[in-house]
């Protein structure tokens, strides 16, 4: 009787084990995910120093917070804004850079709607790619593990990213994407911009990865559009295209 009860105790002992580490290993690694990023960008920094931009700079707040969303399944990806509240300072248009972003990212490609000034243009593409250098160097966001990653594209600008790899997936904030775990914390010093994870939720509920037709909107590729670039702010605005150009994506 004593062999039976202690052969039971026994075997509840193991099976609430591995319903906890059952339960840990489903809590740990996801690849259903929402994530909840703040985007954060000095103005100031980016007007420049200019006696025009000096008198701008009283005029807009020194910072611009915007509120994107990222949802993840299966290998796709959703991420979209989050519209301003109510009372939030609003920044020009012409400084806002993105807040009207919207990107669908698979494996090997992604789609991205945006409006530049009077052009509303979707962009379709194979993803760009990015050799990242991985660090040993951690930080914790959101309640994630995440370590660091560094890449650099043209030549010049410098991105900083942090991945949580217990997030299955590749995809981050904007088109940035390749590492190994969803990335959590992303910066681009160049551009006085971060992006950082609020919240995570192990779930992607509502997903649905579909961008709507827009009315008068074109659809490009990566080179067609910065053609389309050249062509609109020809003349004085032209050293100004590949700026523009490259922070569609980023």
């Amino acid at each position: 009787m004593k062999k039976a009860i202690i052969k039971q105790r026994i075997y509840i002992g193991f099976l609430v084990l591995f319903l906890v580490f059952n339960q840990h290993l489903k809590a740990q690694f996801s690849d259903s995910f929402t994530v909840y990023y703040t985007k954060t960008t000095n103005v100031h920094k980016n007007l420049g120093n200019s006696p025009w931009m000096e008198n701008m700079k009283k005029t807009v707040p020194k910072y611009s917070k915007d509120k994107f969303i990222l949802k993840g399944k299966n290998g796709i990806s959703h991420y979209y804004p989050l519209p301003k509240e109510e009372g939030e300072a609003q920044i020009p248009i012409w400084l806002s850079n993105g807040s009207s972003n919207e990107i669908i990212m698979q494996a090997d490609s992604f789609t991205l709607r945006k409006e530049v000034y009077e052009l509303k243009v979707r962009i379709r593409d194979s993803v760009m790619p990015l050799n990242w250098k991985i660090t040993n160097d951690k930080r914790s966001i959101a309640g994630y593990n995440c370590r660091k990653a560094i890449a650099r594209f043209q030549d010049t600008v410098m991105i900083y990213a942090f991945y949580a790899e217990e997030l299955v997936g590749t995809s981050g904030p904007e088109v940035v994407q390749g590492l190994p775990g969803v990335i959590l914390g992303l910066g681009i010093p160049t551009y006085n911009t971060t992006w950082f994870a609020d919240k995570v939720v192990l779930n992607a509920a509502g997903f649905n990865p579909v961008l709507k037709p827009v009315k008068k909107e074109k659809e490009y590729t990566r080179e067609t559009i910065r053609a389309e670039l050249k062509k609109t702010f020809q003349g004085s605005w032209d050293k100004r295209v590949e700026k523009m150009y490259w922070k569609l994506f980023f």
